[in-house]
């Protein structure tokens, strides 16, 4: 279920880096290997992501900030009975950032994620940020 996060508190303390590796279709690297997955083809991509149904966050809610690239950054809410995979993280941020590109008129055929960094704030939340390159 995704709700709008209305309060977010500041995050402090990173305790996770969750990657995202995609097996290439193409081999463009020695090991066959992409280190991010590029957000407007991740339906695609998704059947290649490395780890896929990994437990990556244990938590049962956790807030998403999204800023780059937008002009307004945009923040929303996961709730999951037993956690996170990749998968689910991946599929949530994905409708998110379409959704919010679209409102904001953004190009994001070029965008990929590389990782998202996991904060647990003082009071024991989880808040996410995305680590997007160009």
């Amino acid at each position: 279920m995704i709700t709008e996060n209305e309060d977010s508190q500041q995050a402090n303390n990173l305790i996770n880096i969750i990657t995202f590796n995609v097996r290439a279709t193409k081999t463009v690297t020695d090991d066959g290997i992409i280190p991010w997955i590029n957000i407007a083809r991740a339906n695609e991509e998704i059947l290649n992501l490395v780890d896929a149904d990994e437990l990556v966050i244990a938590e049962k809610e956790v807030s998403i900030s999204i800023d780059y690239p937008f002009e307004n950054p945009e923040t929303f809410s996961l709730i999951s009975p037993i956690g996170f995979t990749r998968t689910q993280l991946l599929i949530a941020i994905r409708e998110k950032f379409i959704t919010f590109a679209k409102a904001q008129n953004i190009e994001i055929d070029a965008l990929d994620l590389v990782s998202l960094d996991v904060y647990k704030t003082d009071s024991g939340s989880i808040e996410i940020t995305l680590d997007i390159d160009l």
